[in-house]
This record gives C-alpha cells, sequence and structure tokens, in this order.
C-alpha cells in the first residue's frame, strides 16, 4: 500500500505533483491501513473489518479517501472484481469517478494505461476489475456483486435500500467492503 502511494503523485490541490503517500491526513492513513492492511486473528486471508463509517464535516477529503482507498483497491483485490458507489442521485454516485480520474491522468505513465476511463466505469486492463457509478434506484441495484461498494450522503438517502441492497449482493464475497460516507 504504502509502494503504491508512494508511487502515485496528488493531481491536483497545495500538494499537486507531490506523492499520495506525503500528502495523505493522518486520518486518511488510519483509514486506508486499517481496511487494507488489518485481517483477522483466526484467518489472516480476510479482511478484519468489512465495513467502514466516515461522518466527517464537508470538504475535508471524504471523496479523495475513498478515491485513493478505489486506487489502492484496484491493484489489491482479486481479478474481476466489482466497485460501485451509490448515492441520493447519479451525480452525487459520480463524485468518486470524477475523483479517481484526474489522479488516473497525472499518473499515466506510472499506470502505464493499466486503468481505462469511460463514461459510465473504470476498469482495470490487468485484473478486470471495474468501479462503476450507480443511479439511485429503489428496485435495480439488486443482483449486483460487489466486492466494494461506497455509500455516499447516507444521511440523504431516502431508505436504506441502496445500502441494503449492495450488503446482501456481497453474500458471497470473500473479502468484502462497504464504505459508508455523510456529513
Amino acid at each position: 500500500v504504502v509502494r503504491i502511494l508512494s508511487a502515485l503523485r496528488m493531481a491536483k490541490g497545495p500538494a499537486a505533483g507531490k506523492a499520495i503517500a506525503e500528502a495523505l491526513a493522518g486520518f486518511d492513513w488510519l483509514v486506508i491501513v486499517a481496511l487494507t492492511c488489518c485481517v483477522r486473528a483466526d484467518d489472516p486471508t480476510k479482511r478484519r473489518y468489512e465495513t467502514a463509517l466516515l461522518e466527517i464535516c464537508r470538504k475535508n477529503g471524504k471523496t479523495f479517501v475513498v478515491a485513493v482507498l478505489f486506487l489502492v483497491l484496484f491493484y489489491t483485490e482479486p481479478d474481476f472484481s466489482r466497485f460501485f458507489s451509490v448515492a441520493p442521485d447519479g451525480a452525487l454516485a459520480r463524485e468518486i469517478k470524477e475523483a479517481i480520474e484526474p489522479l488516473i491522468a497525472v499518473n499515466a505513465e506510472v499506470l502505464d494505461g493499466e486503468l481505462r476511463v469511460t463514461r459510465d466505469y473504470i476498469r482495470s486492463k490487468v485484473s478486470s476489475t471495474t468501479y462503476t457509478p450507480l443511479n439511485y434506484s429503489t428496485s435495480r441495484m439488486d443482483g449486483k456483486e460487489p466486492s466494494v461498494f461506497v455509500a455516499d450522503e447516507i444521511g440523504a438517502l431516502p431508505t436504506n435500500y441502496a445500502i441494503e441492497a449492495m450488503r446482501s449482493g456481497q453474500v458471497l464475497v470473500r473479502n468484502r467492503l462497504g464504505f459508508c460516507i455523510s456529513t
């Protein structure tokens, strides 16, 4: 994880051009390391944490830390993993994708074209892992099998259907991760 974040550069902001590893705040490191590096004592091949809840006031980097976490997970998750983001509307669900895209563009040389960005998704050409932002729905999120999902602005969701649909789709996923963020 440290090698990945040391190789990748910040795309914008006051730390533009610096290694992401240098630019992360302490809580960013805590979230990333806890979710990717902590394993269960009884089974070291399984993640210790399956759910993360991050509630921080506005404009303090919630979306950015999830975008960085997704980049790390593109390299650490098994082949053919599926990532999703859900939110009260499609524009909010695409916020994570819009945070990842500049990081991919700035780090194109390091990533060597491995991540393909389209209008609807981001896909790893090596592992076939796909990240797709989903528009909010009350009936069309079942049947997905997310290895990882992020539910953004959960306080504004009209019902908990989106979270429950993602969670129920993870029943057969060994190392599932659900990330809920809100202000």
